[in-house]
């Protein structure tokens, strides 16, 4: 690729830096470097860049969260590259939910970082319309169809783990309507079964009550009798 790139990278690493900065230099491109997530907004702020290499352990706002904001904000953005020393499969939602263009790891052969960069910018260039000297294309010539470049299918997954998330959080929707149902059904039949407690004491208190009295009644009567009793007793004597 004979283009050359203005780039910023995100990372605190004095080595990766020092890394970064040779072998993009090397190739002709120039390179700034932000040391946190602030200051990559600060910069793309005022200046225009062709790529952005984000490390996932961007200071403040990690790199994911960085190109999230970037995509969703930015028209005509630029070319954004994940930096990771994890594993990538391991983070691969990540990677296809933030909207980022490509993933390599940290420790990467150099020529693979720059065939990684050449990729996204080859694309960008092929997309473009050609001029009056291209050469006509081969119909019925019977040609393979090329497979799909590693971005495409990005994309393409991207879009299926999107459709996919918004399945899930439907139906996530559903079980929590039908948990908050239920919980009004059960809240509604506590109150009704407190309502009967209190019923119950109350009739409770109640029978007590009159059962106090009855026996108070009956302590009366029996009293009554007796003296009763004696005072017959006495008129015989």
């Amino acid at each position: 690729m004979t283009r050359h790139l203005r780039i910023l990278s995100s990372d605190d690493d004095e080595g990766i830096r020092a890394l970064l900065y040779s072998l993009l230099t090397e190739h002709g491109h120039e390179v700034e470097f932000a040391r946190d997530s602030d200051e990559v907004f600060k910069n793309l702020g005022r200046t225009k860049y062709d790529l952005l290499i984000l490390d996932v352990n961007t200071p403040g706002m990690n790199g994911y969260k960085v190109a999230e904001k970037i995509s969703g904000n930015i028209i005509n953005r630029p070319r954004i590259l994940i930096f990771t020393a994890r594993n990538i499969r391991d983070e691969e939602l990540q990677f296809v939910t933030c909207g980022a263009d490509a993933i390599i790891r940290k420790g990467a052969p150099c020529d693979e970082i720059m065939n990684a960069i050449d990729t996204l910018f080859s694309e960008s260039e092929a997309a473009k319309p050609s001029g009056s000297g291209s050469t006509p294309s081969n119909e019925g010539a019977g040609q393979p169809m090329p497979e799909p470049h590693p971005l495409e299918k990005a994309q393409e997954s991207r879009k299926k783990l999107n459709e996919d998330l918004h399945y899930c959080l439907s139906k996530i929707t559903q079980v929590e309507d039908s948990i908050n149902l239920k919980n009004l059904r059960y809240e509604e039949f506590i109150r009704d079964l407190l309502k009967e407690k209190q019923r119950t004491e109350k009739n409770y208190l109640e029978f007590k009550r009159i059962e106090d009295e009855v026996i108070k009644l009956k302590n009366w009567g029996y009293a009554v009798i007796a003296i009763a009793s004696l005072a017959v007793m006495r008129s015989f004597f």
